[in-house]
């Protein structure tokens, strides 16, 4: 199927009630056991994701478009586990000299793939811009820890054919844009799109070039 069947076909074989997630499934042929056969980038899709982000930073002044400002007394307790980040926020971004202490909550973030990063530009000093680059639709795209697979979100389904594809585009553009240098040339081995509650459609290869 091209691109926008995939995506006409999952949305109309999707029976949830509410909007469902539209997501993306990638194989690959990666080595994933190798540091320099994975992908981490990040994108910020141009239709947005039609999701409300929870954002939680580590600043060293308040940043009002966040959900949470946090601090240090709050690293102590995600810790203990009197704070479940994987409850309360999407995505964490703190400034760089939070670290350090970050790094003692890093067993429980690590997990949630909420630590802050300098790669997914999720430590930085420009909290205010990196909190407002997330909610406009920034995603962070990567292969799964121990397979080489690389699954996303691409909006939802009450978006038009016309904006998933063209959310889908960008993920394929900084997929292939991150391709490890050792990739074979076939490296990507079949893509396929699905909602939440539907049956999955794959997306011709020959259509991604």
């Amino acid at each position: 199927m091209t691109i926008e069947q995939a995506i006409d076909s999952v949305k109309k074989g999707c029976k949830a009630k509410f909007d469902s997630t539209v997501e993306l499934h990638i194989n690959t042929n990666l080595d994933v056991s190798k540091p320099e056969q994975t992908i981490r980038v990040s994108v910020v899709l141009p239709k947005g994701t039609g999701k409300k982000v929870r954002v939680g930073v580590f600043a060293s002044k308040n940043v009002e478009t966040a959900a949470a400002n946090l601090s240090e007394s709050d690293i102590a307790k995600i810790s203990k586990g009197e704070l479940d980040p994987k409850k309360e926020f999407d995505v964490i971004i703190a400034e760089p000299r939070f670290m350090p202490k970050l790094a003692a909550a890093a067993r429980v973030l690590g997990p949630a793939g909420l630590m802050p990063s300098p790669k997914s530009g999720t430590v930085t000093e420009d909290v205010e811009k990196a909190v407002e680059q997330v909610k406009k639709g920034k995603i962070e795209i990567r292969t799964e820890p121990n397979a080489p697979l690389i699954h996303t979100v691409i909006g939802k389904r009450s978006f038009s054919t016309a904006d998933l594809a063209a959310n889908f585009g960008e993920v394929m553009a900084a997929i292939n844009q991150a391709k490890p240098s050792k990739a074979k040339p076939d490296w990507i081995k079949s893509v396929y799109i699905s909602t939440t509650m539907s049956p999955s459609a794959l997306v011709d290869i020959p259509d991604l070039a």
